[in-house]
């Protein structure tokens, strides 16, 4: 009885293992299936979520001041129009003072791209070119400390990054130049060059419900 015992255990665990093997592997070809169907229709993974999300850290330096460290956050509706928001910390007495600016972001070239099928490939220059971006918004920057009020004005900038594993989400080296108009001040020019992250969220309006 033992031994008969023994042999239906083995053989209900051979089955067993049998069929995880059979799913997991039907599992891993259809997400190489969706990941192939991505990259051949120019989406390339940016359909996973509907809001793109990303965080950028690094350093800006212009004419304002000295390099100082900023920081860069946004979110794109289907990678296409979105919002920033940024912040810039007053680091010595030679850099560029504390700065806090919102606007609207727009990358206009992905949907054309993509609903023309104007694929090139690889993936890495498709998605470079995609992230082109053009954003205006307003900004506050602290003045010295003599001054009363903090200094405000508009800005206007331009923007790219590259992915550094060739894959929208992930890590990307991004830069972007900006042009800013205080209120009663000359014009300033920067340069933003920083170390990003991009990830793909769900929200309830394009789930599935």
């Amino acid at each position: 009885m033992k031994r008969g015992t023994a042999r239906l255990a083995l053989l209900a665990f051979a089955a067993t293992a049998s069929v995880s093997l059979r799913e997991s592997h039907a599992l891993a070809q259809s997400a190489s299936a969706r990941r192939a169907d991505s990259a051949r229709d120019g989406v390339y993974d940016r359909f996973d979520g509907d809001l793109d999300l990303g965080l950028a850290l690094g350093a800006e330096l212009g004419s304002a001041g000295h390099a100082a460290p900023a920081i860069r956050g946004t979110a794109h509706y289907f990678s296409i129009a979105g919002v920033y928001v940024q912040g810039r910390v007053h680091a010595g007495d030679q850099s560029a003072r504390s700065l806090f600016g919102l606007g609207v972001d727009l990358r206009p070239l992905f949907v054309p791209r993509w609903a023309k099928g104007f694929e090139t490939g690889p993936s890495f220059f498709d998605l470079t070119l995609d992230s082109l971006s053009l954003s205006l918004g307003a900004f506050w920057t602290e003045r010295p400390a003599h001054a009363l009020n903090a200094a405000r004005g508009l800005e206007a900038g331009l923007g790219f990054g590259i992915p550094l594993f060739a894959s929208a989400g992930g890590p990307w080296l991004e830069t972007r130049g900006a042009l800013r108009y205080p209120d009663g001040g000359a014009r300033e020019e920067a340069i933003f060059v920083a170390l990003s992250w991009h990830g793909f969220v769900l929200t309830p309006l394009s789930a599935e419900r």
